[in-house]
């Protein structure tokens, strides 16, 4: 069925090498890889919510984008060493998230459950 409106469909992330970085985002978020190349995949979440994971090309202009996750306070500490340990850089702390940036300069938010 087609709408006459736009229907948002995924957000957009930027990669080298697209099926390693959405198997590596599949595995620490428990996602489903649903396509997969080195130049496009996708991986799916509860509730139709969908990365795309893009190698950029002259005819596929993409950017590093953000990704914001929600997690409780306590659950960020231990799973800020799994983001650590898979090669993303800590960026800044607050009080009410932890931010980070991949091997692909794209930034991922956890924000606190309160």
């Amino acid at each position: 069925m087609h709408s006459e409106t736009p229907q948002f469909f995924a957000s957009s992330l930027r990669a080298e090498d697209a099926e390693k970085s959405a198997e590596l985002y599949a595995d620490l978020f428990q996602g489903k890889l649903i396509r997969s190349s080195s130049g496009h995949a996708e991986v799916l979440f509860s509730d139709n919510q969908t990365l795309v994971f893009s190698k950029e090309t002259k005819e596929c202009p993409v950017s590093p984008g953000t990704s914001i996750w929600t997690i409780s306070e306590e659950g960020a500490v231990s799973f800020a060493s799994r983001l650590l340990f898979s090669g993303f850089q800590k960026e800044s702390e607050s009080s009410q998230y932890i931010s980070f940036l991949d091997p692909w300069e794209n930034r991922l938010w956890l924000y606190f459950r309160k």
